[in-house]
């Protein structure tokens, strides 16, 4: 009985803690930084290898089923902008970018999107910072390093989420986010999340609110 109404007041506290979306919508995929936005709404970007599950968060964050997902990977070419508005009237762009170390492409596809991703990081004036996923299973890749590198060389905010949490048994979690803090020299252990349990969900909008100075 005790344990029923832990789960009950947890579940209050977890809602609680979510950010209320009352809209969203997409709004264009760019194919070059000319059709960016220009409007000042702050925007925030999420990136990461393409099977990292970046669509599946964004949608959890959200809400809504409203960025494409696909069993397969690479599907995301252009950089896809969603307009949202949380229930305090704060407007905000999630930005959809396309995933990285993806192999099956065209070598010229994988540098024209290489370019895009590098176009909107140095030049997007209203970018807030990049929300990078890591499959929290792999501990990450040659690719994630340089493509961090590169965004801490542009001086834009990093957030660095392990994503697909549920993959893992409580002590393979463990293990797994102390790899990622000493692989990536985090300051403290990475957020990790889970996009089908919503695990992290709630503290992942607490540093996406400072982020977007929310």
């Amino acid at each position: 009985m005790m344990m029923g109404f832990i789960s009950f007041y947890y579940s209050i506290f977890l809602n609680s803690h979510i950010m209320q979306i009352s809209a969203v919508n997409f709004v264009l995929g760019a194919t070059s930084i000319k059709q960016v936005p220009k409007d000042g709404i702050p925007q925030l970007a999420f990136l990461g290898r393409s099977n990292a599950g970046k669509s599946s968060l964004m949608n959890a964050l959200l809400g809504k089923q409203i960025v494409k997902t696909s069993g397969t990977p690479g599907k995301t070419r252009e950089i896809n902008f969603f307009l949202a508005e949380n229930s305090l009237g704060n407007s905000f762009y999630f930005v959809d970018l396309p995933g990285v170390g993806y192999a099956k492409v065209s070598i010229s596809m994988r540098d024209d999107m290489a370019s895009r991703i590098k176009n909107y990081v140095e030049k997007a004036q209203d970018l807030k910072g990049i929300v990078y996923l890591i499959d929290i299973r792999h501990g990450g890749h040659k690719i994630d390093f340089e493509t961090i590198s590169g965004i801490k060389n542009a001086k834009v905010p990093i957030l660095l989420v392990a994503s697909k949490a549920d993959k893992l048994n409580q002590g393979e979690f463990i293990a797994a986010k102390r790899k990622l803090k000493e692989n990536f020299s985090l300051p403290e252990l990475p957020l990790a999340t889970s996009a089908k349990t919503k695990k992290g969900i709630p503290e992942l909008w607490e540093e996406i609110n400072e982020l977007l100075c929310f």
